[in-house]
């Protein structure tokens, strides 16, 4: 769960204590969300990082100047802090608390933990450019590419050329989709596979569309020597690009493998033990699983805290 939905329901079932103000906060005293006055949060952040250090599931309790209100300060988990005023009997607010952070506790560490980073593939010199070209509406371009490196220009120039057949309106272009040639780059030698992409919106009902694996010339025979085992992995990439999976983790991922099987003998390379290296259906699948995940939360309330329990003071 994201650190938004956490939030959200926290702050949600802490309602059920008639809250005047809620605050959540990180154990360093910054301010996750909160509906305190901004006049206030120095004064707050200042009593967090000073009770920092004390166990979860423990709480500060501090009573307020001329009224029956009570200030909160709650550790919810190892890096987080909650803090509410309310006059709700302390039995209930302590109940309240118990049960947050058996529902939230983990949740809130887990979302308030760095993203891992992830690991920069090294460029390999060897490959000039791995590339998913894409012609559209405007005109054709690149989708995606590795090196991230590369020009605009180079690009450009990779992507015209690998669609140059399809594009130019050659007789009998259609019948070359779905295959792979050889051709020659700069300073380079590419093997290219040409397929469609479906779209009914698409002038055709479909866009086409080209893989690009591109080597430097002086490894040219070392391309001929894979040029079964790079189509077919081309062809596999496309086939997930074409049931809508996001064509840059597979770009990467492509252009990773070619660098590890460039390393390799191409009798090690092809043998049925060295297959794994091949990215499988699975592998694929869990890649495409963890983005439409990312892409696809949604929150139904911003972090904005808006409470309409107004603080009521003793006269």
């Amino acid at each position: 769960m994201e650190l938004k939905s956490v939030v959200y329901n926290i702050a949600n079932d802490l309602n059920t204590l008639h809250p005047t103000n809620i605050g959540i906060l990180r154990a360093d005293g910054s301010f996750i969300a909160s509906n305190f006055s901004e006049n206030s949060h120095a004064l707050i952040s200042k009593i967090v990082k000073q009770y920092a250090s004390i166990p979860i599931n423990h709480y500060i309790k501090q009573d307020l100047p001329n009224s029956n209100y009570f200030l909160y300060i709650y550790k919810i988990s190892t890096e987080a802090f909650i803090v509410c005023i309310t006059n709700t009997h302390e039995d209930f607010v302590l109940k309240k608390f118990g049960q947050i952070t058996r529902d939230y506790g983990s949740l809130l560490l887990e979302a308030l933990q760095p993203t891992p980073s992830k690991p920069k593939i090294p460029e390999d010199e060897r490959i000039i450019a791995v590339v998913f070209s894409k012609a559209g509406d405007l005109g054709l371009g690149a989708v995606s590419w590795m090196p991230k490196s590369l020009s605009e220009k180079k690009i450009f120039e990779i992507a015209a050329k690998s669609l140059l057949i399809l594009s130019a309106g050659f007789e009998n272009a259609s019948t070359l989709l779905d295959t792979s040639s050889v051709l020659p780059f700069p300073n380079g030698i590419g093997l290219v596979y040409v397929f469609s992409i479906p779209d009914p919106q698409a002038r055709g009902k479909a866009y086409d569309a080209a893989i690009s694996v591109i080597l430097k010339a002086e490894y040219r025979k070392a391309l001929l020597e894979r040029l079964d085992i790079f189509e077919k992995t081309a062809k596999l990439v496309a086939q997930k690009i074409k049931q809508k999976a996001k064509p840059d983790p597979l770009i990467e991922q492509f252009y990773e493998y070619i660098s590890n099987s460039l390393n390799k003998k191409v009798e090690a390379f092809t043998s049925p033990q060295a297959q794994h290296v091949i990215p499988s259906d699975q592998e694929l699948k869990v890649a495409m699983v963890k983005e439409i995940k990312r892409i696809q939360v949604e929150h139904p309330k911003s972090l904005e805290l808006d409470f309409s329990h107004k603080r009521r003071t003793s006269r």
